[in-house]
């Protein structure tokens, strides 16, 4: 069987090597020719544990990229996995969505199945039945539900797999479970149900993790006026097995591709279609005002922040990813240079710290256009003769960082931890001043 996959984002280029690590002939297409040219040379654009040898392995044998869609001519099955952004108003745009079905409609010459991969709101599926009446095609919903940092892993050891189907389709149940037999011998569950269905679960369980975030996000507010602390809160929470001890982890808010758009996307389809999103909404504003909440905390101890210098440890939205969007560390990076704080910004990602650069335009020696904003290449440069360190990724690594060190060589011993990542009692007894999020 022959698949092509349109799209090589986080969701996309996992798909083509995952399918083409269970043995399928697969091509990937892109528009992006520096991107194509990259992949066919076994580099991997963006950083996922284990993405890149596992590209190398398979990309010139049974795996190849090009930015021809006349490749997918000789395709049995096409999984579309292209970005579906936010507009300005918060709904999802489906602009590369709808232009990847135009070009594909120009090589549909026999039967094939296009599998929607990327996030849609609720009826676009059936949507796109409609546009293609005419030509010998059966779309299947089939959404995603990579987490960044492992999103590899997880495809190769899925949940669940979800398949939205058209109620007259006969034809493919049986396609979709022969690509992920691997996985049905393993009995992961496979949901079968309609389009609706099958988008609104990707909706529903990105908004319901969200909604335990912010949940725990606002309790930690009321923790810090009241001497309580959410961390146990949190665990003895996590205890009672209907609520569980995920996403329970009380800082400075969501951030990701995911998260924080698929809230407003279904804020906007819930008024779209006459309901009042009272529990979503409350979701996004919460998470929206915890960053500012925390920055006030920061300003409350210091006063006037202008000019002094603080080190971000964390620019990515989270560990082990190189993903930028949403990210609270730049959100609170620009938040601190408006007030006239200079920042020592640092990553334990390589590429994170690239994309940092690329954002401001800056490097560890020359800031732009007075920015003040610096990346530097090692946790330690970057802690020195600081007047505070502010952490912004919940990474345990830090807590196997030399605190002793890092006490002798800032400023100010003073640490702002956004994540509560860090043991509180062991950089106390250092000597360090330590704020987190609801501690006691």
């Amino acid at each position: 069987m022959k698949i092509s996959v349109i799209g090589t984002g986080y969701v996309g280029l996992i798909q083509a090597v995952g399918l083409a690590s269970f043995g399928f002939d697969v091509t990937g297409i892109d528009i992006d020719e520096s991107k194509v040219k990259m992949l066919n040379n076994g580099v991997c654009p963006l950083y996922e544990d284990g993405l890149e040898k596992l590209l190398k392995k398979h990309v010139g044998n049974n795996l190849k990229f090009t930015t021809s869609y006349e490749e997918t001519i000789d395709s049995d099955v096409i999984f579309l996995c292209v970005g579906t952004p936010q507009d300005k108003e918060g709904n999802t745009d489906l602009k590369y969505i709808f232009s990847a079905v135009e070009m594909l409609k120009k090589h549909f010459q026999s039967q094939k199945w296009l599998v929607i991969k990327s996030t849609v709101p609720i009826g676009t599926n059936r949507l796109l039945k409609e546009r293609l009446t005419g030509y010998d095609i059966e779309i299947i919903s089939n959404p995603e539900f990579l987490k960044e940092g492992v999103a590899l892993k997880e495809f190769l050891n899925p949940e669940r797999i979800v398949l939205g189907f058209d109620e007259n389709d006969s034809s493919s149940k049986e396609i979709l479970e022969k690509i992920y037999k691997n996985f049905k011998e393993k009995n992961i569950p496979f949901i079968l149900t309609n389009y609706e269905t099958s988008e609104m679960i990707k909706y529903a369980s990105n908004a319901f993790l969200a909604t335990k975030i912010s949940f725990i996000n606002e309790l930690s507010k009321l923790a810090d006026k009241t001497n309580a602390d959410i961390k146990t809160v949190a665990y003895s929470m996590g205890l009672d097995d209907r609520i569980g001890k995920k996403f329970l982890n009380a800082g400075i808010g969501y951030g990701g591709s995911c998260f924080p758009k698929d809230v407003k996307s279904l804020i906007k389809q819930f008024e779209y279609n006459g309901v009042v999103p009272k529990i979503i909404t409350a979701t996004n504003s919460v998470n929206e005002n915890q960053i500012k909440w925390f920055f006030g905390k920061i300003k409350n101890y210091y006063g006037n922040i202008n000019g002094k210098t603080f080190a971000i440890l964390g620019l990515a939205f989270k560990p082990d990813t190189d993903d930028l969007r949403e990210s609270a560390g730049i959100k609170l990076i620009d938040l601190l240079l408006c007030e006239g704080a200079i920042i020592k910004g640092y990553d334990y990602i390589k590429q994170a710290r690239e994309n940092a650069c690329n954002i401001y335009k800056s490097n560890a020696s020359k800031p732009f256009h007075g920015s003040n904003f610096y990346v530097l290449d090692n946790l330690y440069d970057t802690v020195s003769n600081v007047d505070g360190i502010i952490i912004t990724v919940e990474d345990n690594k830090l807590n196997y960082e030399d605190w002793s060190n890092i006490f002798n060589l800032a400023s100010e011993k003073i640490i702002f931890d956004g994540k509560n990542i860090l043991h509180k009692e062991k950089v106390e007894k250092f000597g360090f001043e330590y704020f987190g999020v609801g501690l006691k």
